[in-house]
């Protein structure tokens, strides 16, 4: 099987999300969806994080969000770990809200960056005087 968003490493599920599309709550959403689901399958969820990029960035770089599955039951490890990778993205699909509150949100989003971006202005123009 194909991910596309994801990889498999010896008993690991990686997923990994962009926050240019998901937040991290959106994926924590989805993945709530079917925990019970992917824990009786004999996968814990081992966590979530946006991953840090090293060095100067400009204001808005979308990062990857990334959540890590381990397999600790018995059998077919790659099968058992391409089920849940199915499942996490139906829990996205399922929990992705409509498109006027998605639209919304980002243009929340967007003025809290833009919101940054004025105080890093203002502070780096107090800093010159």
């Amino acid at each position: 099987m194909n991910l596309p968003f994801g990889e498999i490493r010896n008993n690991l599920l990686i997923m990994k999300f962009s926050t240019a599309d998901y937040s991290i709550s959106s994926v924590l959403a989805a993945i709530r969806t079917h925990l019970d689901v992917i824990e009786e399958m004999g996968v814990t969820f081992l966590g979530a994080q946006t991953e840090i990029v090293a060095g100067p960035t400009p204001v808005f770089q979308p990062v990857p969000v990334v959540a890590q599955f381990e397999y600790t039951g018995k059998g077919d490890v790659k099968a058992t770990l391409e089920k849940v990778y199915k499942l996490v993205w139906q829990g996205v699909v399922n929990s992705f809200p409509d498109e006027t509150c998605w639209s919304q949100a980002k243009q929340a989003y967007s003025d809290f960056i833009s919101a940054q971006a004025d105080l890093l202005r203002a502070r780096i123009e107090a800093t010159k005087e």
